[in-house]
C-alpha cells in the first residue's frame, strides 16, 4: 500500500532526469571503452581517461563538452564520433546486461517482477 500511494502520486521531471545523469563523469568508462574499441589496450585507454577527467574538473568542463582539440592532445584515437560514443543514449542503449539500463533489460526485469507478483498472489 505505501509504495502504490507513492506511486500513484510520482511526478517524473525529465528534465531533472537528464540533467543529472549527464552530471559528474558518468561517461568515463564509455570513454575507455570507446579508445579499447579503436585498438587501445584498455588499461591504457582508463589511465587516459583519468587524466581526461582531471583535466575537465581543472577547466569546468564535462567530457561531453571537452573541444575535440583538447582530446586528441592526449591520444591520436579520439576523432569526432567519441562524443556520440559518449552521448546519455549511447551510453544507456550499450549497458544491455542483466540488470543493467537498455531498455531491452528492463523489459526482460519487468516481465521477471510481473512473473514474481503474479506467482505472490497466486
Amino acid at each position: 500500500p505505501v509504495f502504490t500511494a507513492m506511486i500513484d502520486t510520482l511526478t517524473v521531471n525529465r528534465a531533472n532526469m537528464r540533467r543529472a545523469a549527464n552530471g559528474g563523469f558518468i561517461s568515463a568508462t564509455d570513454c575507455a571503452d570507446y579508445l579499447a574499441k579503436k585498438g587501445m589496450p584498455f588499461r591504457e585507454a582508463y589511465g587516459i581517461v583519468g587524466k581526461l577527467v582531471g583535466h575537465c574538473m581543472d577547466t569546468g568542463h564535462s567530457l561531453e563538452t571537452l573541444p575535440l582539440e583538447e582530446y586528441q592532445k592526449v591520444s591520436p584515437y579520439f576523432q569526432a564520433d567519441v562524443y556520440d560514443a559518449l552521448s546519455l543514449e549511447t551510453c544507456v542503449e550499450g549497458r544491455k546486461v542483466y540488470g543493467g539500463p537498455a531498455p531491452e533489460a528492463v523489459k526482460v526485469q519487468m516481465e521477471h517482477l510481473k512473473q514474481f507478483i503474479q506467482e505472490r498472489e497466486a
